[in-house]
């Protein structure tokens, strides 16, 4: 059952005409609508517009943060080459890795022995010469799209489906006569104490809050020094999932989490991300020294261009409807960005509607609420604040910016396609991706090809890691009802409206 307070938006929301001369006004037959200019939401003496009213007028707005100055290629070449993960696998058994983690495609342009490693690993030398292998961020924020390698977009396809634990607990130590060796070893351990809790049931499901939940229970919030025994107690029944959003959004968040909890300066909490094997102070200082760049490089990405036909017309319609029922959440778009819009808004779990586990567990009260607390009075603090539930827990809307190529949706994508996300009455209980080639896109509801599935844990254990089950703890596709007011043909019309973005 929806909350009350759904509803009685939903009842406000606007019943925006398809008619792009009664509800456009001028705008025209353009992609680029210039969505929120006077002609559309009112007068220059500020009348009311027939858009007025939505989910927005409950929206909590987070502030735009004061960011430390970086440079964009600096940052490029630091997230590819750097050591920010200083723990890994000896260059010299790399190759033998590989068998068992998969080969990926290397990323054009690296040179070195960077250049023979698959695109989210950098080859790092230490300071007795060995060199190590480690992970950087693009083990979760590069995807495909059409086949093309996105730097920035995130990877629904990785698969975290099988504990860490399995993979680490049967490999033996090796023989500490190098830092290379001996920061395996840490890596070992390290993939060890964060398998229990952040095993996913899906392939595309990403254990990130999980990682950072379990890292800083292990830590010291002063030293950073790593303790076996956790500080708090975890739960693997309480292990929800998420889905990396595509870095070009992050020149317009004032948050980098779905749960709006990242402020102010985000660097504390993007090293802490990071911090598999960071364990003094010190050497986190020497990483967030340069993530600057990394956060100025971040800002520097823009969404790639649809790269298939759209019908104009069609797409101008769309404009003028998802100008009343969505730009007041989810910004205005032009041509010009400098004219573009958009009200980083937090909007209350019990409006959003959808899954609240992530938010709920981290904010106070909540059984993961040593987040916030561990976090703000530890070294990464200095630089960020993390906020869970002020004004109130809930979840940020997103820009829309390449919102085409972002499949799956929600915070922890669990829905497949944006026709679905706009019609909340035909999402499926459970579901799976019919496979997992990259251009195989579902043009008329922008995601995935899908069918219906099998009950997670009525399925054969082979086939379960491809079924996404939304009655499964944290899956949950609920909430964002806020398109069921359209009718089909206004949904195409904001769909195709959407490819212009």
């Amino acid at each position: 059952m929806r909350p009350v307070t759904t509803l009685v938006v939903l009842a406000l929301l606007p019943a925006c005409s398809s008619d792009p001369g009664a509800a456009a006004g001028e705008q025209g037959g353009s992609s680029d609508t210039g969505v929120g200019s006077s002609e559309a939401t009112g007068d220059s003496e500020g009348e009311p517009s027939a858009c007025d009213g939505g989910p927005w007028e409950l929206g909590r707005p987070i502030a735009m943060p004061e960011l430390p100055a970086g440079d964009p290629a600096a940052g490029y070449a630091a997230l590819l080459s750097k050591d920010y993960v200083s723990c890994g696998i000896p260059w010299e058994l790399f190759g033998i890795a590989e068998g068992v983690l998969g080969v990926e495609e290397p990323l054009p342009g690296r040179t070195g022995k960077n250049a023979e490693v698959g695109h989210s690993w950098n080859v790092v030398s230490r300071s007795d010469g060995s060199e190590l292998v480690v992970s950087n961020c693009l083990q979760c924020h590069a995807g495909y799209f059409n086949g093309e390698l996105i730097v920035g977009l995130g990877k629904a396809s990785a698969d975290f489906t099988t504990s860490l634990s399995d993979f680490a607990d049967p490999l033996p130590n090796l023989p500490e006569t190098s830092e290379a060796n001996a920061a395996f070893n840490k890596f070992k351990a390290r993939a060890a104490a964060l398998g229990p809790y952040s095993t996913m049931k899906t392939i595309g499901a990403n254990p990130a809050i999980m990682f950072a939940i379990i890292l800083l229970s292990h830590r010291d919030p002063v030293t950073l020094a790593w303790q076996d025994e956790p500080l708090f107690e975890l739960s693997a029944d309480l292990v929800f999932p998420a889905d990396p959003p595509p870095w070009w959004r992050a020149a317009k968040k004032a948050s980098n989490f779905a749960n709006g909890m990242s402020r102010g300066d985000h660097r504390g909490t993007m090293v802490l991300a990071s911090s598999l094997c960071t364990d003094n102070v010190e050497e986190a200082t020497l990483v967030v020294d340069y993530f600057d760049d990394i956060q100025a490089y971040l800002a520097s990405i823009v969404a790639p261009r649809y790269p298939f036909a759209i019908d104009e017309a069609l797409a101008a319609d769309g404009a003028a409807i998802f100008e009343c029922s969505c730009a007041g959440c989810h910004g205005t778009y032009a041509d010009d960005a400098a004219a573009e819009t958009f009200p980083n808004l937090l909007i209350p779990l019990d409006l959003i509607g959808t899954d609240p586990a992530f938010a709920t567990l981290a904010a106070a009260g909540g059984y993961y609420h040593q987040l916030r607390e561990w976090f703000n009075g530890s070294f990464y603090g200095m630089f960020s604040e993390v906020v869970t539930d002020d004004p109130t827990p809930g979840y940020t809307a997103p820009p829309l910016d390449g919102v085409w190529a972002t499949a799956p949706y929600f915070h922890n994508g669990s829905v497949p396609s944006i026709a679905l996300v706009l019609d909340s009455t035909a999402r499926p209980d459970s579901w799976r991706r019919l496979d997992l080639d990259s251009t195989h896109f579902d043009e008329a509801a922008l995601g995935w090809p899908w069918e219906p599935a099998t009950a997670w844990n009525d399925a054969p254990a082979s086939e379960r890691k491809y079924i996404y089950d939304t009655t499964s703890f944290g899956y949950g596709n609920s909430g964002h009802a806020f398109g069921d007011h359209l009718d089909e043909g206004d949904r195409k019309a904001v769909l195709e409206y959407l490819k212009t973005l």
